[in-house]
């Protein structure tokens, strides 16, 4: 058996399942699966609801724009985070979310009123998204991260997928007030499956805790100082980059160029997400998946061959079988990506160095989707395909000679304060 030091992947295969169920987590697997479901088929609702009310494409961007905001602020949510319980931390922000969209199912405000209510919520989640991401830290040993992580991604992208469908069907059916209570359940229902957790108070300190401005210059020095560290923020966010840049191109290749119509559309992206669910999950359970430099890698590979695969799809078959293809890698990659960061950043600073990451993925994903527009109408779906598949093999080229690969054992967990020996004892120890 193992201590709470030990590196993900040694010697924790047959206890991680055990591990999970003693640390609670599968209750927040299921909070964090529940929350986004509701959080997505709100989103797929309003996005309809202030279209047909509106008929404008301003207005849309508007709503959009209004949930990337706050995430620009990930660092200062990632200090509060180290800071504090984080399952009180992610209890409060559930059940604040919940008391607003209650207020706009009901109320059915403005449009102004709307969006000041939505940048409430959203900076809500903005402060629970890296508490969610640092709550194994603290909640388990370090050999049973990976698969905590894998099982966190799968459920993350199950409610994902199934929020986006339910909302659009909702709203077809019953009206969008539904999804928005169906949203206010789920966050209260995440909220009590988290209070069903151990408790997760913020890490041991030397000497006093600095304040949040200075935590974050602190965890942000740590992340410019650290080059794998780097490295590894690096692919995780030049990755969704690659992918923004061809979503309008999907929807052109797909409804246009192979004529599969919007029913290839919607077919293409629930593969994605398919893929996504057996890349988490699987390097969440297969040992020889665990979260190594050379698996993160391979799951940047992989989608790089799947957005190439795409591009030079003949038929809509073939173009199915790469979706899936990108998906996989996007969950390998993800779940190895978040449980390298934790096991490399000092335990201290987890929540800092994630919410830059995330971050910097929101607005790398929106830049992606910016320039992938303008792109698609001077090249072509095709092309533009092959741009982001360029985009990924220069990620892979700079990290491969970076040195990252070699030493792939050197990822060095977390330091033995920010284990979770104490929290999984009787008195130890999430938004996704």
């Amino acid at each position: 058996m193992t201590g709470p030091g030990t590196p993900a992947g040694e010697g924790g295969g047959t206890a991680a399942p055990a591990t999970l169920r003693a640390g609670r987590f599968p209750y927040f697997v299921a909070a964090r699966a529940l929350s986004v479901f509701g959080d997505m088929a709100a989103v797929a609702a309003l996005a309809v609801h202030v279209f047909q009310g509106t008929g404008s494409g301003l207005a849309l961007s508007g709503l959009f724009l209004t949930r990337l905001l706050p995430r620009l602020f990930g660092a200062f949510a990632g200090a509060l985070s180290d800071r504090m319980d984080l399952r009180q931390l992610i209890i409060g922000c559930d059940i604040l979310s919940a008391a607003l969209f209650l207020v706009i199912a009901v109320v059915q405000p403005s449009y102004l009123l709307l969006l000041l209510l939505l940048l409430v919520s959203e900076s809500a989640a903005t402060i629970a998204l890296p508490a969610a991401r640092t709550m194994a830290v603290r909640a388990l040993p370090a050999e049973a991260r990976t698969r905590a992580n894998g099982a966190l991604m799968g459920g993350i992208t199950v409610g994902f997928a199934l929020g986006s469908a339910f909302g659009g069907l909702a709203v077809g059916l019953w009206g969008f007030e539904v999804a928005l209570f169906v949203n206010v359940a789920t966050f209260l229902a995440s909220a009590g499956l988290t209070a069903l957790m151990r408790r997760t108070p913020p890490l041991a300190r030397d000497g006093a805790a600095p304040g949040v401005l200075a935590s974050t210059a602190r965890g942000l020095r740590t992340l410019r100082s650290d080059r794998r560290l780097l490295l590894l923020a690096t692919g995780l966010v030049v990755v969704p980059f690659g992918a923004g840049l061809d979503r309008a191109a999907l929807v052109q290749l797909t409804q246009q160029d192979l004529s599969a119509g919007p029913l290839g559309y919607g077919l293409s992206l629930g593969l994605i997400a398919v893929g996504a669910l057996l890349g988490s999950v699987l390097t969440g359970r297969w040992r020889k998946l665990d979260a190594t430099a050379k698996v993160f890698l391979g799951g940047v590979a992989i989608q790089a061959v799947g957005h190439f695969a795409i591009g030079v799809s003949p038929w809509f078959s073939a173009l199915a079988v790469a979706t899936l293809m990108v998906g996989f890698g996007n969950g390998i990659e993800s779940v190895c990506g978040l449980t390298l960061i934790q096991q490399r950043a000092p335990a201290e600073m987890v929540g800092v160095v994630m919410g830059v990451v995330m971050s910097a993925t929101f607005l790398a994903d929106a830049l992606g989707s910016m320039v992938g527009g303008p792109l698609l109408d001077l090249v072509g779906a095709r092309w533009t395909f092959m741009a982001a598949t360029g985009v990924m093999v220069l990620c892979l080229a700079i990290i491969a000679r970076s040195g990252l690969m070699r030493n792939a054992g050197d990822e060095s967990p977390a330091p033995a304060a920010a284990t979770a020996g104490s929290a999984a004892g009787p008195a130890g120890p999430e938004r996704g």
